[in-house]
């Protein structure tokens, strides 16, 4: 009897195990993929709040010479080791990118793309200059860019913009030069060289300025601060004034712009209120919102060039250390007597600084844009008179021996 009741229990707790094990099969194979689709949705939401989280700035500084220098800053993600940059151009020269401390970080580039090693930074900081925005046809020079995101263009000093293919969100003239703002999109600027202060440039700005109000009030868009400082300008112009009536025409471009904007956002404002909106009041609402529009376009341009003086300095890395003895620069001079001026002061400022300085440096002390500065270099170069090392990314210009008799 007792054999008997412990076979029957035996059998009954291996069915019950067995049950216990078939249960929990099942119900494993029913949570995991709850589980995977969990996971897979948190990491999903975490790369969108990261996205749209992320800050973005984009500017473009245009030099004299048609070359473009790009500065970018954005997050990134500091658990990925690495980061996928669009450039802007196929031909990139000076290229420097730093993490959020300044850090020099290693970089791939590919054809339209670089990778950045980001090495579990926060942040980075791009800055590289390319030739291809900017085209030339007679006087006319014209920038072209496309970009996903919201960006800045300094046109070089001393130019006029003779058109636009979109309007800006914001347009300023900053020691000379014009600092146009864009929302995300294409973008071409034409713009040319001339005196300022002469009759054909103060002609050409009232025409501007003239053509801008006018397409302004085609849109029913009155611009009573904007039409008295263009009459500002014409009776400059006519009094021979011819700079301040170039200043007041692209004043009156500028409130234009903004009267544009203001009215713009008063017609939003009133489709989304029930009561109407009185109609005799404008002239008084408009002239409030252009004068808060320029004291808030000034505060934001201190702030913007307050940034950009913290952001855009490149430290300079240290000369690694050797037994290289500088060669004479009078030898030089002697050896090489049809060197241009420029380049003689080139070799002058090395020599004096130990016969190696980094392009950075001669950018700094020659106030130069950065490919007429790579220019110059390269023709030092190829007279046999310097060499390019690549240290940290930058390149060190270091003088070398010129032998007897060579030409």
């Amino acid at each position: 009897m007792y054999q008997k009741t412990l076979v029957i229990a035996t059998e009954m707790q291996a069915e019950a195990m067995l049950f216990v094990r078939i249960v929990y099969i099942l119900t494993t194979m029913v949570r995991a993929p709850l589980i995977a689709v969990c996971l897979l949705l948190l990491a999903f939401s975490s790369c969108i709040q990261y996205a749209l989280g992320s800050s973005k700035v984009l500017e473009f500084t245009i030099y004299t010479d048609g070359t473009t220098h790009i500065f970018y800053q954005t997050d990134v993600d500091p658990q990925s080791p690495d980061f996928i940059l669009g450039l802007y151009g196929n031909t990139t020269d000076n290229f420097v990118v730093q993490d959020q401390n300044g850090t020099l970080l290693s970089s791939k580039m590919n054809t339209n793309n670089v990778d950045v090693e980001t090495l579990g930074a926060s942040a980075i900081k791009v800055d590289y200059d390319t030739p291809d925005l900017v085209s030339k046809n007679g006087k006319t020079w014209t920038f072209h860019v496309n970009s996903p995101v919201g960006y800045s263009i300094l046109l070089p000093v001393n130019t006029v913009i003779v058109g636009m293919s979109t309007t800006p969100s914001d347009l300023q003239v900053v020691n000379g030069q014009s600092l146009i703002s864009f929302p995300s999109g294409s973008v071409d600027i034409s713009y040319i060289f001339g005196v300022l202060g002469t009759s054909q440039t103060a002609t050409l700005a009232i025409q501007h300025a003239q053509d801008f109000i006018s397409t302004v009030n085609s849109e029913g868009i009155s611009t009573p601060l904007a039409s008295e400082k263009l009459a500002e300008a014409n009776t400059a112009f006519n009094e021979g004034r011819y700079s301040d009536a170039e200043a007041f025409a692209d004043d009156a471009k500028n409130l234009a712009i903004q009267e544009q904007q203001a009215t713009l956002s008063i017609k939003q404002t009133g489709n989304n209120n029930t009561g109407p909106i009185s109609t005799g009041n404008n002239n008084d609402i408009i002239s409030i919102l252009a004068v808060g529009g320029a004291i808030a376009a000034v505060i934001a341009m201190f702030i913007i060039l307050k940034r950009s003086r913290i952001t855009k300095e490149i430290p300079v890395p240290q000369i690694p250390q050797s037994n290289y003895i500088p060669p004479d620069k009078e030898t030089i001079f002697r050896l090489k007597p049809k060197l241009r001026q420029e380049d003689k002061d080139i070799v002058v400022f090395i020599s004096e600084k130990g016969g190696r300085v980094f392009e950075s440096e001669l950018r700094k002390k020659f106030l130069l844009p950065r490919t007429t500065t790579w220019r110059a270099v390269k023709r030092l170069e190829r007279e046999g008179i310097v060499e390019i090392e690549k240290v940290d990314q930058q390149n060190l210009i270091k003088l070398r021996k010129v032998e007897e008799g060579q030409e």
